[in-house]
């Protein structure tokens, strides 16, 4: 087996992991708060699950998922211009008993994204 030249350190490479596993959750914790934002209210939220797969749900689901994945491209286009709307929904969330759901939220109001930190470096 032929190592490849820009084989990273195991330093570079838990870093970049852990980056990714810190992006997923900030990215989860936004997409609990669309969630809410597109159902409406809490008590609406189990209707995300839909445990069927008829015809009928399957519809179901998509007219429901559709506006969350819109909605949840808006909320992160607009982070900065828009943590009160999302700390609303979280306070919505955690109200209703979504705690798990909540904290995510949480983390991502509490968390600055590496894209918005980055310096970009030029490599040789």
């Amino acid at each position: 087996m032929t190592t490849h030249p820009n084989t990273p350190t195991a330093a570079v490479d838990q870093a970049l992991a852990a980056r990714a596993a810190s992006s997923g959750e900030y990215l989860a914790g936004i997409l609990a708060a669309a969630m809410l934002d597109a159902v409406g209210q809490p008590d609406k939220l189990p209707a995300l699950l839909c445990p069927d797969l008829d015809p009928d749900v399957v519809e179901r689901v998509w007219n429901l998922v559709l506006p969350v994945g819109f909605r949840m491209g808006r909320l992160v286009g607009n982070m900065q211009w828009d943590a009160a709307g999302i700390r609303r929904l979280r306070a919505e969330l955690d109200d209703a008993g979504y705690k798990a759901m909540a904290t995510r939220t949480s983390r991502s109001l509490a968390t600055v994204h590496p894209a918005d930190t980055e310096t970009v470096r030029d490599h040789p």
